[in-house]
């Protein structure tokens, strides 16, 4: 009789920071039941990943199933896998930092569980071979990767059917592929159809294995695969033709595997994710441009076998497609050496150690299908927890003033960090003198923490999606035409440059508040993305504050000629204060009169635009609108941002009264509900109408404050 042998692996994962209810209504929806589905089968075992952020969450607030995992583990019915404790991707660790996630879980899962686990799962599948002996010297024996890992190494689709060893510097790894014909048909598809699949790869003999390793969430959390797998009863209906056919049909576990069955070879894996994945981190046009030349192979007869050759991106481009991306990558490298740098000394290491692991979770960093770093939730928490280790790291910083210049960001320009203990102010000389990470350390906030507005390659589906009838046929969340709010077409704005703060523009005099806040006005000056000169000297007072140079030898438009113009800021930060002083001067170098309108922008991030307990407030007014609000205050002095939910105010001063636009920055982006605007901050521009008389500077004293809020 033909046999084969059928992995089953489900992987549940939460982002660090993600709501209480979003991770109950997984709990309740795909977790719970599909354990009490399977816990009423004890002979069907099967491997479970949880990442360590989850199971933390579900022993604390769910305990009950905390200890049907413990139970169903304990009998032998679940085999679990470790992995990076907080689910990071591992490739864009340090080696220290991939070896301290591994060993964190694998002994937490050994405390309250008492496995011996022996293989991982691996974050989003990403894969470089540097890993294998990261994983090896970690004690991991096997991870699983997709079936489309294999192909890009160049075997065909028969020769995947069991595990292969892989090898770095005489470290072995052993290596299984996940079936995509099994993830896209399971649930999707009839119990029936699977089980045929599987007879069709029966051998005599029965030594080869057929793998499915899919997210646990496609069982209830999906749109309509509640109803689908539990209400209808798929989940049942798979497990009793499983049990059925056990007579041809072997359900096994990875170790089980690799226990008793050899490996069918030895391979080298490319450096690549799931094929989805790799289409995601490609630029825009790359990404249009893959669609075009895929669809074109798909439609030739030999299609199918050569499209496994047609690979999309690298993940680490990530972090160039979005650059906030590579500002939250940097910090956490920053972080992580102060961190280690405890070790030998510190009893606070460990406390410290865990933050800067929680703040590595791979969400936050990219974007595709989920949302990822368009949440600011999720963004919020990452770098709530890197601020809480820095915060560790620092000890005492009371009465203490911080400056430092060096190349924070990676990109060869030095930046300038200025601190005390209250704020954290970081600034890019070359890239207009802005001030970029914010960080207010009683909250562990980064108030800048915010997204640019850029294009997308999904955003030319959303004029025509709204017109597509889904149908009731449940699918794959990658299938799924997604809905979308009316009009989001006409949301659609692109930022030029990023969304920071001491951005100084030039208007022209009639420019209008909303070409500014769709970024289609025209910008007079070249000082929003120029180089500024930098100087970061000691003042007189040394010891009571830190001073910060930044000034352009520019040029504004007028009347079609460019004129030279020079804008100088400084930055003062006094120790013990929460405030940053800020002083403007700009001169006209021309011979001539200059008439323009100059603005300096800041973006504050709050936890929301349009929502309770977060507003504007003015002088003599409390309430001045939500801050997703677009509206101009005339003649100000000042403005207030109120966030009630995160417990903070951020005061913004100027002496010289101003007229005020205010305007939030909010994305269209994807996620698994579909398209959907998310606010990511506001825009505060105090501007003023200037003429500007040959070498006669003209000054502003501004303020940039924050502080708790307390009702």
């Amino acid at each position: 009789m033909k046999k084969i042998n059928f992995i089953f692996a489900i992987h549940n994962h939460q982002p660090v920071g993600n709501f209480d209810n979003v991770i109950e209504e997984a709990c309740n929806k795909a977790y719970q039941p599909f354990l009490d589905m399977m816990s009423k089968y004890p002979e069907i075992r099967f491997n479970m990943h949880f990442s360590g952020s989850l199971l933390e969450w579900i022993q604390d607030k769910r305990p009950a199933l905390f200890g049907q995992i413990h139970e169903m583990a304990n009998r032998g019915q679940i085999e679990l896998m470790g992995g990076g404790f907080y689910e990071p991707i591992l490739v864009m660790l340090p080696e220290r930092d991939r070896i301290g996630q591994l060993c964190k879980y694998r002994d937490y899962l050994f405390h309250h569980f008492g496995q011996h686990v022996r293989g991982i799962w691996l974050a989003e599948r990403v894969w470089e071979q540097s890993l294998t002996k990261t994983l090896a010297v970690s004690g991991v024996e096997y991870t699983v990767v997709d079936d489309s890992h294999f192909k890009c190494a160049g075997l065909e689709e028969n020769q995947l059917d069991g595990y292969y060893v892989t090898e770095d510097q005489g470290n072995i790894l052993k290596v299984f592929a996940s079936s995509e014909k099994l993830r896209y048909s399971i649930p999707f598809g009839t119990p029936e159809a699977t089980i045929d699949y599987l007879r069709a790869k029966a051998i005599e003999e029965g030594n080869n294995i057929m793998v499915y390793a899919d997210d646990g969430e496609k069982f209830g959390v999906w749109p309509k695969t509640y109803e689908h797998v539990y209400t209808s009863g798929w989940l049942e209906r798979f497990i009793k033709a499983l049990i059925d056919n056990r007579e041809w049909l072997n359900i096994i576990t990875f170790s089980k595997a690799i226990d008793r069955l050899p490996p069918k070879g030895k391979i080298y894996i490319p450096d690549t994710s799931y094929r989805e994945m790799m289409e995601w981190a490609l630029p825009v046009e790359g990404i249009l441009k893959y669609e075009e030349v895929a669809d074109k192979i798909k439609a030739q007869p030999w299609g199918n076998s050569a499209i496994r050759f047609i690979k999309g991106g690298f993940w680490r481009n990530f972090k160039v497609k979005y650059p906030e991306s590579n500002q939250l990558y940097a910090k956490m490298l920053h972080v992580g050496k102060k961190v280690f740098a405890l070790k030998a000394q510190n009893e606070s290491f460990e406390e410290a150690a865990t933050e800067l692991f929680k703040g590595q979770c791979n969400d936050a960093y990219w974007h595709g299908i989920f949302g990822g770093l368009y949440l600011p939730h999720l963004r919020f928490a990452t770098y709530k927890h890197l601020l809480n280790a820095e915060k560790i790291a620092e000890g005492n910083s009371s009465g203490k003033l911080y400056k430092e210049v060096t190349d924070f960001d990676l990109d060869t320009n030095a930046e300038v960090y200025i601190g005390n203990e209250h704020l954290s102010a970081y600034f890019k000389p070359d890239r207009g003198g802005h001030l970029y990470e914010f960080d207010y350390k009683a909250k562990g906030l980064n108030l800048l923490n915010t997204l640019a507005r850029r294009k997308e390659a999904y955003h030319k589906k959303i004029a025509s999606s709204s017109s597509k009838v889904q149908g009731d046929r449940v699918k794959s969340i990658h299938d799924i035409v997604a809905p979308q709010q009316e009009g989001l077409e006409k949301m659609l704005h692109y930022d030029w440059y990023l969304r920071e703060s001491l951005i100084d523009h030039f208007f022209r005099m009639d420019t209008r508040l909303e070409d500014v806040a769709h970024c289609t006005y025209d910008e007079l000056g070249d000082f929003v993305q120029s180089p500024y000169e930098v100087g970061l000297n000691d003042p007189p007072q040394a010891d009571e504050n830190v001073m910060l140079l930044l000034q352009r030898m520019g040029s504004v438009t007028q009347n079609g000629k460019r004129l030279p113009i020079g804008v100088e800021k400084i930055v003062r930060l006094d120790k013990n204060s929460p405030t940053l002083s800020i002083s403007y001067c700009i001169k006209n170098l021309s011979r001539q009169d200059i008439e323009v309108c100059f603005g300096v922008e800041f973006n504050v991030s709050m936890s929301a635009g349009n929502a309770f307990g977060r507003y504007y407030k003015l002088e003599g007014k409390d309430n001045a609108g939500h801050l997703a609000v677009e509206v101009e205050y005339t003649s100000q002095k000042g403005v207030e941002l109120v966030d009630e939910w995160l417990g903070v105010r951020v005061q913004l001063k100027w002496r010289i009264p101003a007229d005020v636009w205010v305007f939030p920055i909010q994305t269209v982006s994807q996620s698994e509900r579909g398209f959907e605007q998310v606010y990511q901050s506001s825009v505060i521009l105090p501007r003023w109408f200037l003429r500007l008389k040959p070498e006669v500077p003209w000054v502003v004293e501004m303020e940039k404050a924050v502080y708790d809020f307390r009702p």
